[in-house]
């Protein structure tokens, strides 16, 4: 029987380094996947979750416990968001484009959404950052408006507006994989597929 995060949590302060390496193992392949739908780079993503990790680990003592994973999971995306306005590309007004004309996704392209990772992840760096983030936090997170405009700091109709924009020109790029058609990559263990048109949570 595996140990709950809070007891592993109580384990930590009280100094067991064993019981915060167990924190990291569960739940550092789920940070690391926000963490590259946000970013887009395998090795910024590390770097991110690294620092979370570091800044979890020294804040442990103000977790109020009952949910770790979603306190964790603020502060990678903190931490996410502040990369990138380190980089001058989140909450950037020259990427938001007006509505793209949407279109009924075809058989291939249903098949494409849940066949090629390396497609999805490729039209995934071709939207915005924030339009990206905002479908990271829907489509692996499940999370409601509400959630993700808390998290970004932005009112619920901007949200709704990037996930709908970011629909629209997931499905634009997706109608057009030649465009973007990157290397066929075998997944990760544990890595899902997201269907970027339906965007169900896992």
């Amino acid at each position: 029987m595996s140990l709950s995060d809070d007891i592993l949590v109580r384990d930590t302060l009280d100094g067991s380094g064993e019981a915060f390496r167990l924190l990291v193992e569960r739940h550092r392949g789920r940070l690391y996947a926000i963490a590259c739908g946000m970013l887009s780079s395998e090795d910024q993503a590390a770097d991110a979750v690294q620092e979370a990790f570091l800044k979890a680990y020294k804040g442990l003592g103000h977790y109020r416990g009952g949910a770790f994973g979603a306190w964790l999971r603020r502060i990678l995306v903190n931490e996410c968001l502040s990369q990138l306005r380190e980089r001058h590309t989140y909450l950037s007004l020259d990427e938001l484009e007006g509505d793209l004309p949407g279109a009924s996704r075809s058989p291939e392209a249903e098949c494409l959404a849940q066949a090629e990772v390396a497609t999805i992840r490729a039209a995934m760096r071709a939207l915005p950052a924030h339009y990206r983030a905002a479908l990271v936090l829907r489509v692996m997170e499940g999370l409601s408006y509400r959630e993700i405009a808390q998290l970004l700091d932005v009112p619920i109709s901007t949200v709704e507006t990037w996930i709908h924009r970011g629909r629209l020109r997931m499905k634009t790029l997706l109608a057009e994989p030649q465009e973007i058609r990157a290397p066929r990559a075998r997944a990760k263990p544990g890595e899902r597929m997201a269907d970027v048109h339906d965007l169900r949570p896992r």
